[in-house]
């Protein structure tokens, strides 16, 4: 005869293991996301292709938000306006700045201004259970002999979406900086005299962005706001930085 408290307790064990279940569930955060393209071809030629935060939750709202800043921000070519909110409000005012401009050099100058071009592009080098990382680069062109370039790592909490700067991502900054500048003094003996002379430095600080890869720490430095495009880049492994990390 089958014992009737036994079945009671295998019913409460299995609404207790259920629960559990539902409840842990609950708590795992999770972010998809998905590629958004714009292409507007014109007087200019605008093209944008960045990750998307899916859902309406704080953290996509937070991460979507932080990514169009960056979007905006290049294409306000316009030191005298405010950033944009909307990236198509933005766009309206790339090609109004261009039309504005090609008025004002068709007054002085006879010949043809050639059309601005932007390339905008981001992609998820990272993500693990708390944070994802994302790097987002612009190219902007508006017929100077090198076009503008903007590269720049940006660090997410999974959960609540907030932009991770250094000081959370690292546990200790200070010997962080040693270990980055064995890397950085090895990567310069293998440089070229430009790229040497391009990143002579009295101090050596860490960038003011980190990337992640599945690879490690990513420590990228650059000189496009000078005359030359110089890099340079290197991984540190996380059998070598994990003691450094706060993720």
């Amino acid at each position: 005869m089958f014992n009737s408290s036994s079945f009671r307790l295998i019913k409460i064990f299995s609404f207790i293991f259920l629960t559990s279940v539902f409840f842990s569930c609950k708590d795992e955060v999770t972010l998809n996301f998905i590629e958004t393209s714009i292409i507007d071809e014109g007087e200019t030629t605008i093209e944008i292709n960045i990750p998307k935060a899916e859902g309406k939750t704080e953290a996509a709202k937070q991460i979507n938000s932080t990514l169009a800043y960056f979007v905006n921000t290049a294409l306000n070519i316009e030191a005298v306006s405010a950033t944009k909110t909307s990236t198509e409000e933005s766009i309206e005012d790339f090609k109004k700045a261009y039309t504005n401009f090609k008025t004002q050099i068709g007054k002085t100058l006879y010949t043809i201004l050639p059309p601005w071009e932007v390339l905008i592009d981001g992609e998820i080098i990272y993500e693990s259970e708390t944070l994802v990382s994302i790097a987002m680069n612009s190219s902007i062109n508006t017929g100077g002999a090198h076009s503008n370039l903007v590269f720049r790592f940006y660090n997410f909490d999974v959960k609540t979406g907030q932009e991770l700067k250094t000081k959370d991502l690292l546990n200790d900054i200070l010997a962080f900086t040693t270990l980055a500048k064995k890397y950085y003094d090895k990567e310069l003996l293998s440089a070229n005299n430009d790229r040497i002379e391009a990143f002579e430095a009295d101090t050596f600080t860490l960038p003011e962005n980190l990337g992640f890869s599945e690879n490690g720490v990513i420590v990228f430095y650059d000189t496009f706001n000078s005359s030359s495009n110089n890099v340079i880049e290197f991984t540190i492994p996380y059998t070598v930085a994990n003691n450094y990390l706060n993720f």
